[in-house]
């Protein structure tokens, strides 16, 4: 039987379970398809030795560079399963394991230049933005030459046509990702379940992002929610924020004390998410940029509607019938407003999202093509 390393900088934990769930949703089904794995979370802080840890019936192993390197130096595999090529991690690899073949994931930040990323500059910080900068760029000069490499066996999935792009566009390499597949992360239809919504649904909207970073929009979301506030239906709207990070206070401060405003400072696990799909009706999920939105594509596999932002790959993953795509938080407003004055809308648009996901990202067909892929 076939070996595999499954690669991530990060994986889900007790204390983080938000971190590159996407991973362990795709390592969940190797372990019930029968597939031999190890898996392996880079930790950039973490120790020179290797420290095994189990989460939800997956045993991890995690340390830093020279702990991967001896993790590589002691086992040995017959194909890297590699989340997220990061120069340096590739150079582990090369080192260590220069012959073993790679299937590769790019799912953004290892992808773009920085300028796509101004959105996060602070003035005030100005020397950490230019060092971002400098790691940026050193980044992308790497992965255009590692494009180029013909020695080195991989293979790639993009979970979206735009992330195949960009990568292509920002590391000067047009044409030349040769080796590629599309395939979305999988969203578990049994983990969340489609319930057909009802009218009243429409009332109750649901907000779960981390604050750790303005890429998540949640300053829209706000803005949004002030907006609302001045329609005459506001007072008939339930609203449910949860998140938390570093952006959390300061973002929600305009809104915390709106009586029909649910502020929840905390992370969920995907069955607690999957509990708050089934009495909500609209997912508010406004990006500044995604290659898939992962979250976003859970509540629409619940039937929630999505109302978020058109940039990036949400277009992708949100057709008109399915969902808004927005320009700003005035139309995210509307949006809103749109599904309370026509039910049938927002009923015909939840069903649509359901079909939509299921048909795009179900565990049976992205985890087919993924095996396809990994078991040739």
């Amino acid at each position: 039987m076939m070996k595999y390393l499954v690669l991530s900088p990060g994986y889900p934990s007790k204390d983080d379970m938000y971190n590159n769930a996407f991973v362990h949703s795709r390592v969940k089904v190797y372990k019930k398809e029968g597939i031999d794995f190890d898996v392996f979370s880079i930790s950039k802080s973490g120790e020179d030795k290797t420290i095994k840890y189990n989460f939800d019936g997956i045993e991890v192993n995690t340390g830093n560079y020279n702990a991967l390197a001896n993790f590589l130096n002691n086992n040995k595999y017959d194909k890297i399963l590699v989340h997220f090529a990061f120069r340096k991690t590739i150079k582990v690899i090369q080192k260590y394991a220069s012959h073993t073949p790679l299937i590769i994931w790019v799912h953004g930040v290892e992808a773009l230049g920085w300028y796509r990323r101004l959105f996060l500059f602070d003035i005030k910080k100005f020397y950490r933005f230019f060092g971002y900068i400098l790691v940026n760029t050193r980044q992308m000069l790497f992965m255009h030459n590692f494009l180029r490499n013909k020695k080195i066996n991989k293979e790639f999935i993009f979970v979206s046509e735009w992330m195949k792009d960009i990568l292509e566009t920002d590391s000067l390499s047009k044409g030349k990702v040769k080796n590629y597949h599309i395939i979305p992360n999988v969203i578990d239809e049994n983990v969340f379940k489609y319930i057909p919504k009802k009218e009243e649904n429409r009332l109750n909207i649901l907000s779960i992002r981390p604050f750790a970073s303005k890429k998540y929009a949640n300053d829209l979301t706000v803005k949004a929610i002030l907006e609302l506030q001045k329609m005459d239906f506001f007072s008939q709207l339930k609203i449910s924020i949860y998140g938390d990070g570093k952006l959390f206070n300061k973002t929600i401060e305009p809104i915390k004390n709106i009586p029909n405003v649910s502020i929840n400072k905390k992370f969920l696990s995907q069955k607690e998410i999957a509990e708050l799909h089934k009495t909500n009706g609209i997912i508010l999920i406004p990006t500044r940029q995604d290659a898939q939105g992962v979250s976003m594509c859970e509540g629409m596999m619940s039937g929630l509607v999505p109302v978020t932002s058109n940039n990036t790959a949400i277009p992708e993953y949100v057709p008109e019938y399915a969902g808004y795509l927005t320009n700003n938080y005035k139309e995210l407003a509307l949006a809103i407003k749109d599904m309370y004055d026509h039910p049938n809308i927002f009923l015909q648009k939840s069903a649509k999202a359901h079909e939509f996901i299921k048909e795009k990202c179900s565990s049976d067909i992205v985890i087919k093509k993924e095996l396809e892929i990994i078991l040739k």
